[in-house]
């Protein structure tokens, strides 16, 4: 079993929302970080969150990304989010929500989480799934 602290104590994701309720456009497409996309970084990810972060009473078990918006092309997300990244996966909201993820728009314009159903490595091993075929390297990266 995983230790996790009390949700109580964690910081609730909902007052970072930037949409109402948190929801992500239905037609935006997810740009995570890639190099190698493995369930094991996706899986640490979400505990790291899961230990920061609650989200409606319970610990928010996420993964960190960034979404295509038309103030957000994926070139400027490459170029400013992702430029010290050598690659990047994508994936659609739709396929992400059809697998039984869930997605909300936290931070600030562009972040948003993808939430995993439950913190483990079969949920951690089905998200990479669905990125690793979209990984590309980024065109943009560069040396900060």
């Amino acid at each position: 079993m995983i230790d996790l602290p009390e949700p109580s104590l964690l910081v609730p994701v909902e007052a970072t929302f930037w949409t109402p309720d948190g929801a992500v456009p239905e037609t935006a497409e997810l740009v995570v970080r890639g190099s190698p996309i493995t369930a094991e970084k996706l899986l640490s990810h979400a505990l790291r969150q899961a230990r920061e972060y609650s989200y409606r009473g319970t610990n928010l078990a996420s993964i960190s990304g960034d979404v295509v918006l038309s103030d957000w092309p994926l070139d400027r997300i490459l170029s400013s989010q992702l430029a010290t990244y050598t690659r990047y996966a994508t994936c659609v909201i739709p396929s992400l929500r059809g697998a039984g993820f869930g997605t909300l728009a936290t931070g600030a314009p562009p972040h948003v989480d993808v939430v995993l159903p439950a913190l483990d490595t079969l949920w951690a091993e089905q998200l990479a799934e669905l990125l690793r075929p979209n990984e590309l390297r980024n065109p943009f990266k560069s040396r900060r």
